[in-house]
């Protein structure tokens, strides 16, 4: 028999560094091979982002998720049939809180802490300095953070002056106040789609600035979830026929362009897709006006911008308020410079997304962006974690003496033929769109202004791919 948790001294542990889904992942996972752990975040309950009383959440109570039920919820505990084809936040976070209850995972875990640093010193000793001063010995970190700890602001922000009002889309609340003001959104990905249908119910005007365009793809095909029909019948969305797939959306939603939307600058099976059944409504209506990238702010607070599609008369705004939707930069506040090395395109160097080269005690979970549900990819990085630290913890074995080598390897020498997904420390799940072969081209992860490196949008299905076959390693 294991010891009672509350005697394992801290040495012996693995600190899981946020309470979120990837953090319960891996919980889950160290608790199923019996690695003790500590668990801490700095909100009242575990959750994460869906913790509806977390102050810094990036969502909202009337945010929409982009996958359904079916493909939101752990193979081992299911979402009660009461709740809707899609949550609400509060009905993820009361979910995420009942598969913590069931694994008994709040025994482990210490709300309201933060890590302020941890550093490593040799390998398997990490001194971990939390908010309320304590200082402790760890054997192992899992960071499981998350992407929205970094906001990211482009240069042209600082210049906006004080009259306007400036936030991140991390800082969105909600659209109530908004009455008699005018909005600019700036962002081309899921999230500026999503705040400004919430803007345009209450804003006098909403402009929308995107420097890319992107496929708009629905959440109900044929009457049932998107992720639901693409699993059952992936001609739909996926499949051999990218003709077939546009063709479905376009009638189903419409084109983009002849909504007023900049060209997508992909293929459908190749695009970072927006989710959602509003937004072109909300354009065709007059309510959500398309723009270009912004090119410039005066002393006035008027923002001018490039010119796009129907609206190429409209290039100047004085909006009350800008909410950037730009995007979050990579790393975590309480690692050490240089802890995790950047590769020469600035990213962090992170082994299938997670595992630092070189290291058996460092994981970070949740440093990408995908097209589609990202849960899957943090349950098998939250598995090959758990596999990891628990054969280090022997000392060895030849499992991890062969990921050892594969990690010091390319991620290309992997194996990412789409596999059915073998049953692993913990449940499955699947995600958004899960049968469509999305082959995404890498987006661009520097910004313009040669700033901080951006979170990067990955190859959801190649990711996932590579790392079932990586676990199976240590099945």
């Amino acid at each position: 028999m294991p010891a009672p948790h509350d005697t394992i001294p801290t040495r012996e542990k693995v600190l899981i560094i946020g309470a979120g889904p990837a953090g319960l992942a891996a919980a889950a996972a160290l608790t199923a091979l019996e690695v003790p752990f500590d668990m801490v975040d700095r909100a009242p309950h575990v959750g994460g982002i869906w913790d509806p009383e977390r102050a810094d959440s990036p969502v909202w109570p009337t945010l929409e998720m982009i996958s359904s039920r079916e493909f939101t919820q752990y193979e081992d505990l299911l979402q009660p049939v009461s709740f809707p084809e899609y949550l609400s936040p509060a009905q993820m976070g009361k979910y995420l809180r009942a598969y913590a209850a069931r694994h008994d995972l709040t025994e482990h875990f210490r709300p309201r802490t933060a890590v302020r640093t941890a550093r490593p010193f040799d390998e398997g000793v990490w001194e971990v300095e939390l908010s309320t001063g304590e200082v402790g010995i760890y054997r192992a970190v899992i960071s499981a953070h998350g992407i929205s700890q970094r906001p990211h602001r482009p240069a042209w922000a600082s210049e906006v002056p004080s009259s306007v009002r400036v936030i991140h889309s991390s800082e969105w609340t909600g659209a109530d106040g908004l009455e008699g003001q005018r909005v600019l959104v700036v962002g081309s990905g899921q999230s500026a789609a999503d705040i400004s249908v919430d803007a345009a119910r209450r804003a006098l005007e909403v402009r929308w600035s995107m420097r890319t365009g992107h496929w708009v793809v629905p959440r109900r095909i044929a009457g049932m979830p998107g992720d639901v029909a693409a699993s059952r019948e992936p001609s739909l969305l996926g499949g051999l026929n990218a003709r077939i797939a546009e063709a479905v959306v376009r009638r189903t939603v419409g084109d983009p362009v002849e909504a007023g939307l900049p060209a997508p600058a992909a293929p459908l099976l190749e695009d970072a897709v927006i989710v959602s059944d509003d937004v072109l409504d909300r354009v065709r209506e007059g309510r959500i006006t398309p723009a270009g990238e912004v090119t410039g702010v005066d002393a006035d607070g008027r923002i001018t911008h490039r010119a796009t599609g129907a609206h190429a008369g409209h290039q100047g705004f004085s909006p009350d308020l800008i909410v950037l939707a730009t995007g979050y930069e990579t790393g975590a506040d309480h690692l050490p410079a240089g802890v995790v090395p950047r590769t020469a395109g600035g990213e962090l160097d992170l082994f299938l997304g997670a595992f630092a080269r070189g290291r058996d005690d460092l994981v970070i979970l949740g440093q990408q962006r995908v097209s589609g549900g990202v849960l899957p990819i943090l349950v098998e990085q939250a598995d090959i974690a758990a596999y990891m630290l628990a054969a280090s913890r022997e000392g060895s074995s030849p499992a991890l003496e062969r990921f050892r080598r594969l990690r010091a390897g390319a991620e290309t020498a992997i194996p990412a033929a789409p596999a059915p997904a073998p049953s692993g420390v913990r449940g499955r799940v699947e995600g958004l769109l899960g049968a469509q072969k999305v082959t995404a081209r890498r987006a661009a992860a520097t910004s313009r202004d040669g700033e901080e490196q951006l979170v990067p949008q990955v190859d959801r299905d190649t990711l996932l791919a590579r790392l079932r076959s990586v676990r199976e390693l240590f099945a």
